[in-house]
């Protein structure tokens, strides 16, 4: 996986670090947005209005920088998906792969370009919103940074245990798929109906992992929530105060909600990648 991943970044490294220094941008205004709204309730509670004015500056700013990186995005990830599933049949078709798993593996290459346009941007917005959240609250309470730091623990252990699991079907879901092409064309009624069923199978199973796995950090983040909230009442904070902290806590959580998503996603990529080779 990561010999594919590292082949196409470094030959599309110049547009891909563009629109993730866009992505970056972005990510700082999100971490601001809290911080300027509990300003803005602030200052109209004593009848100002600047708080009103630099948050909707900043607001301005982000959306003009959000519509230039989706129009960005379209046109080079396109063009990346173009030039490797280019590249992917032809190494495969010298290798002498057949016909029916070539097919296969370059619609399986689509999900490379997927990582790179999805679930990188989705990656680095869940570790600046983690750390960004922590740092923001470091300046509030640090007894509130320690719950979220506490909750890290039986996280990542619940992340380690999902990987396992996700690897072994991934492995499955691939083989199936690299049949297909073979299954589709031979016409037979059976083997087409257990072709599908066995697909559908594997994909529940997927989907029913990564939901247990976010209801089990789910579940740990409203016992987070809970000691923050009354947390918040013991500090005596000003309102405006009150609403950046549960802001921040809220995208710190968002942002731990985002990881079972990308670790499926991850072990997906482990096994196409283990599948495909690309000669220079």
């Amino acid at each position: 996986m990561v010999g594919l991943l590292g082949n196409v970044f470094s030959k599309n490294y110049p547009s891909l670090l563009a629109t993730y220094g866009l992505t970056f941008l972005e990510n700082i205004f999100e971490l601001l947005y809290p911080l300027l709204i509990g300003h803005a309730i602030d200052d109209l509670i004593q009848q100002k209005y600047i708080g009103i004015v630099s948050l909707a500056s900043l607001w301005l700013v982000h959306t003009v920088v959000e519509v230039l990186r989706n129009i960005y995005d379209t046109i080079t990830f396109t063009q990346i998906y173009n030039n490797l599933a280019v590249s992917i049949v032809l190494s495969q078709h010298q290798q002498g792969v057949a016909p029916s798993q070539i097919a296969a593996r370059s619609a399986l290459s689509r999900e490379f370009v997927d990582f790179f346009e999805r679930d990188v941007p989705k990656l680095v917005t869940s570790l600046f919103s983690l750390i960004g959240s922590l740092v923001m609250l470091l300046f509030y309470d640090l007894q509130i940074v320690s719950y979220c730091l506490l909750i890290l623990i039986p996280i990542i252990l619940i992340q380690r245990v999902f990987i396992k699991k996700s690897l072994a079907i991934n492995y499955q879901l691939n083989n199936q798929l690299e049949r297909e092409v073979e299954t589709l064309t031979s016409g037979n009624q059976d083997l087409v109906n257990s072709h599908y069923k066995k697909l559908a199978n594997q994909r529940i199973k997927l989907s029913n992992m990564t939901a247990l796995n976010w209801g089990a950090t789910e579940l740990l983040i409203i016992g987070m929530f809970i000691l923050i909230l009354l947390r918040t009442r013991i500090l005596n904070l000003h309102t405006g105060d009150v609403y950046a902290v549960i802001a921040y806590a809220w995208n710190y959580r968002l942002s731990l909600d985002i990881l079972p998503a990308i670790v499926q996603q991850l072990s997906r990529l482990k096994d196409i990648g283990a599948r495909m080779t690309i000669n220079e």
